[in-house]
């Protein structure tokens, strides 16, 4: 069980109508139910700013996964509990449907609701010494060529300990988050989503040299770009990036503060494995 919920921001991405219209709808409900609500709208081109946020017990994003995310690396300083109500696609982060949002909101407002906690990746890159690029990703960081299918050379570090050098098309590492979407496309495992470790999941690795690994999230991760004859990409949940170069080191660690997603009481991650597409029975 969790807090009573009085104060929510309702965000969805600018130029979304079905999602602009169930906004308003949504808020005036909220208002019948007693409650404060605010409708943002955001855009990938520039996050909205920290006093958006002022006040907000609630975040409830409308759209697919990419909106959750984007609006969760937004508020990662701020600790605030974010629920994700699906239009998109898949919706694998999202707990709510166009069509049961009522019944649901219903029960979580008056806190019959559940915290999941999820690890996050806290990451910079280190050129010559000086710190050139930091953030954070809910679901994963991917070192790659792009759309070239050429190969790069990287060194990968845990702690002290050398894992090895991979000659691949890049990289991906993963939290239990993101171990549902690029990893597992690529081969990599899924993963309980609230455990504390990261999946290393190497993409088309030559002589498949590296297989996937997971590993606890003690220690920092460093990849250090050996060499490639191509821009090397550094892409964060997919959405935003940096062109790396030789000798660039990514180091990634667990960020302080997890990302808190409001789960229903009647979520549960098997039956979502099972309704979308994950785990299928005979």
């Amino acid at each position: 069980m969790g807090k009573i919920i009085t104060k929510i921001v309702i965000v969805h991405s600018s130029g979304n109508e079905l999602a602009h219209g169930m906004a308003g709808q949504i808020r005036d409900w909220l208002f019948h139910e007693g409650r404060s609500a605010r409708i943002v709208e955001t855009s990938r081109e520039a996050a909205p700013p920290a006093e958006t946020w002022a006040g907000a017990e609630m975040i409830l994003t409308l759209g697919g996964d990419g909106t959750l995310l984007a609006v969760a690396r937004a508020v990662q300083d701020l600790s605030i509990p974010i629920l994700g109500l699906n239009l998109g696609t898949v919706g694998f982060l999202s707990e709510m449907s166009p069509t049961d949002w009522r019944d649901s909101l219903t029960a979580i407002l008056r806190g019959e609701y559940d915290m999941s906690l999820r690890l996050v990746i806290s990451f910079h890159v280190v050129r010559r010494g000086q710190e050139f690029y930091k953030g954070y990703a809910i679901n994963d960081l991917v070192i790659s060529c792009g759309s070239l299918a050429r190969m790069i050379r990287l060194d990968m570090w845990y702690g002290n300990d050398h894992l090895g050098t991979v000659r691949a098309d890049g990289m991906i590492v993963s939290t239990p988050t993101g171990s549902s979407g690029y990893s597992i496309s690529a081969g990599g495992p899924l993963i309980y989503p609230e455990l504390n470790v990261f999946a290393l999941t190497p993409i088309c690795p030559f002589l498949h040299a590296f297989r996937p690994m997971v590993m606890p999230f003690e220690k920092d991760l460093r990849v250090l770009v050996r060499d490639a004859d191509v821009d090397v990409y550094l892409t964060q949940d997919g959405q935003t990036g940096v062109v790396l170069a030789p000798g660039d080191n990514v180091i990634a660690s667990r960020a302080e503060k997890p990302l808190n997603l409001i789960r229903p009481l009647h979520s549960h991650y098997a039956h979502k494995l099972k309704s979308k597409g994950f785990v299928r029975e005979s």
